[in-house]
């Protein structure tokens, strides 16, 4: 079902829609308009040559005498056009076809004379040569019968040939509208899922295959991208550059901290130098972003978060890891390492403690790392994630950071198809929640 409503709202299925439809209506037009010219002008000259040859008929059998009527009938009668008579009327009189009544009521009303009892039929099935002719019978005022034959019959009876081999056209031009539409649609997916990937690594070689428009798409796509790495390495490297150059002013003051003669100046003046350090690498991470050349690989995450546990216990802060022993995700171990330290890192900053979770549902994992701070306003929650953005009502600048470890975690857990949100815990706190897809039925 979700497949049919995602082909519905493409390009491909509303062309294809609109086309169909379009052959739908241009052929029921076209059926239209062929039974009200050409058909219509047919059935009436068809109409008007057998009321008069029934009644001239008529008149000249009514004029005979019973015993010359047999061989007046013959007389009048052609090789498209038999008549006949017979003595006794005939069962069935004034009955007519359904289909022929259209051609009964428009006789009679061309020649009146012709009376009720005027009734229409075609050839019997079992005469494979005759069964289109158009048969009859006329009762007389006397009681006999004029019979007649006719080598034609309506052309509104014929229509239905017409109508099939006007139908399987239709047909065939619907499904060349479709395969037409679906040569052409085939291009622009592979377009869209190539351009899906662009932007999570490496230069993505983008395929020209499909019109000229397409291939000109493609070969824009990936001189698009050639552009942008460039001028992002180039970025990359000018700030490397810039904070390598300076480290070593800051390593000079670092040494020269030991000159200072007042201690509660030297201990502030160690904070900024280690804060200005953590900038500098914080953003280095920030910039380099996906171009991390870490491979993924299948990762025991929860071994992962009881790592960060104990490292964090270690270094003096209250972070304790609740979950599972095992837990298997596809990731960049490095990297996600990197995001779940930020997290914490954020959740000791505002808070006092920091709790790490794991739990495993149908096809994800959800970790989450809870803090007990002030939390943020639920209207600031999409900005947190913003480069370089500092909640300034719920976050003291004071306690530090760069603004950038949530926009490195969220960046570095979407690399891996996951999801990362924020949410104030109903008794205090933040609560970040992480999700990713699983790997294997045992987690």
């Amino acid at each position: 079902m979700r497949e049919l409503i995602g082909l519905a709202r493409s390009l491909e299925g509303r062309t294809v829609t609109v086309l169909l439809l379009a052959v739908l209506v241009v052929h029921g037009g076209a059926l239209a308009l062929y039974r009200r010219s050409a058909v219509v002008a047919a059935d009436e000259a068809f109409a008007s040559e057998v009321a008069k040859q029934l009644v001239l008929a008529r008149e000249a059998i009514l004029r005979r005498p019973a015993e010359a009527r047999r061989i007046e009938a013959k007389a009048l009668s052609s090789a498209h056009f038999e008549i006949g008579w017979e003595q006794a009327e005939a069962t069935g009189t004034g009955q007519t076809d359904f289909t022929l009544r259209p051609l009964r009521d428009r006789v009679l009303a061309l020649e009146p004379v012709l009376g009720p009892t005027l009734s229409l039929a075609l050839e019997m099935p079992d005469e494979p040569l005759h069964q289109q002719d158009l048969r009859g019978a006329l009762a007389l005022a006397d009681g006999s019968v004029l019979t007649f034959r006719s080598a034609h019959s309506p052309s509104s009876l014929q229509l239905g040939r017409w109508v099939v081999l006007s139908t399987v056209m239709a047909i065939l031009v619907g499904l060349a509208a479709v395969v037409l539409m679906h040569r052409i649609a085939g291009p622009l997916r592979e377009l869209a899922r190539a351009t899906a990937r662009i932007g999570h690594g490496s230069i993505i070689a983008v395929p020209e295959i499909g019109p000229d428009e397409t291939r000109e798409i493609g070969r824009a796509l990936t001189a698009m991208q050639e552009r942008i790495h460039r001028l992002v390495n180039e970025r990359t490297h000018a700030l490397a550059a810039l904070s390598h150059d300076l480290r070593t002013p800051i390593a000079r003051l670092r040494l020269r901290l030991d000159r200072a003669e007042d201690a509660w100046e030297r201990r502030a003046m160690a904070t900024d130098l280690d804060e200005m350090r953590e900038m500098i690498d914080a953003t280095l991470s920030y910039l380099r972003g996906e171009a991390d050349p870490e491979t993924r690989q299948v990762t025991n995450v929860a071994s992962v978060l009881m790592g960060i546990a104990d490292a964090s216990s270690d270094a003096g802060r209250d972070v304790v890891y609740q979950g599972r022993g095992r837990a298997l995700a596809t990731v960049r171990p490095v990297a996600f390492r990197r995001a779940i330290e930020n997290l914490v890192d954020n959740g000791v900053r505002y808070g006092s403690r920091a709790r790490i979770g794991l739990r495993i549902a149908a096809a994800t994992l959800i970790v989450w790392v809870d803090d007990d701070g002030p939390g943020i306003p639920s209207g600031d929650v999409a900005r947190a994630f913003e480069p370089f953005t500092r909640l300034e009502g719920s976050r003291n600048r004071n306690t530090g950071g760069t603004g950038l470890g949530l926009t490195i975690a969220k960046r570095a857990i979407e690399a891996e198809d996951g999801t990362l949100d924020l949410a104030n815990r109903p008794e205090g706190g933040l609560r970040a929640e992480i999700r990713l897809p699983r790997v294997g039925p045992s987690g």
